[in-house]
């Protein structure tokens, strides 16, 4: 069993946070004693990428942890909430969030009083 925690790191509006936020949210699992399930770095990617590319913002990323499951949460500055999209066979953009809905249990998007948070969770 692992103990209970929240961390946060705010990351800037750069081409590298996604990465970055990937490597932060996969080393404070594993700092915490919680198997990081295969599916986290991908989600993380792409709601990180949706906050700098589609929101011009920077992303403050935070993971909680409990007893039930992980849940990261997304915060950015654009108050526009996102949404599925079918994209065409021939378009090469706007299936993140369809991989987001196939890969966690749940997820969704809430307006904060700054913009918004994107979050999604994976019970263990």
């Amino acid at each position: 069993m692992t103990a209970d925690f929240v961390v946060t790191e705010l990351f800037p509006a750069e081409l590298t946070t996604p990465s970055a936020a990937r490597r932060f949210v996969v080393g404070a699992l594993r700092a915490g004693g919680v198997a990081v399930d295969e599916a986290i770095p991908l989600v993380v990617s792409e709601l990180v990428t949706n906050a700098v590319l589609h929101a011009g913002s920077s992303a403050r990323v935070e993971v909680r942890v409990d007893n039930d499951c992980v849940r990261i949460e997304v915060h950015d500055s654009k108050a526009d909430l996102p949404t599925v999209r079918e994209p065409g066979p021939y378009t090469v953009t706007g299936r993140g969030l369809m991989l987001v809905d196939a890969l966690s249990d749940r997820w969704g998007a809430t307006p904060t009083s700054g913009g918004k948070v994107v979050w999604f969770e994976i019970d263990h």
